[in-house]
């Protein structure tokens, strides 16, 4: 299943992935950059965040971990990197949640 929440910026979307994220133990999140990651996340779930620049590495990373939903914080990836994340995760019928602002 798919989701997107396309809102403007500074509308609060990183405090609503956290908030979902506290609520949801099996949730991962996946952000742009190192950056982001350390910047605007709290340190006690730095551990179920992904940074995506390869999308074959994060598949891999993807494969070998146990998460029910996985959230994703902006959307600065290209159509096809996301199209492909997308096909991959809901054959394995993973919720995907997109928090992002539509450039």
């Amino acid at each position: 299943m798919l989701e997107l929440h396309n809102q403007h910026g500074a509308s609060g979307k990183t405090s609503k992935v956290i908030e979902l994220m506290k609520q949801d133990e099996q949730a991962l999140i996946l952000v742009p950059n190192v950056f982001i990651k350390h910047r605007n996340f709290p340190k006690e779930l730095q551990k179920r965040i992904l940074v995506g620049a390869n999308i074959e590495h994060l598949m891999d990373e993807l494969r070998s971990m146990r998460f029910t939903k996985l959230f994703i914080d902006e959307l600065s990836y290209s159509k096809f990197y996301l199209a492909k994340l997308f096909y991959e995760l809901g054959r394995n019928h993973i919720q995907v949640i997109v928090f992002g602002t539509e450039q």
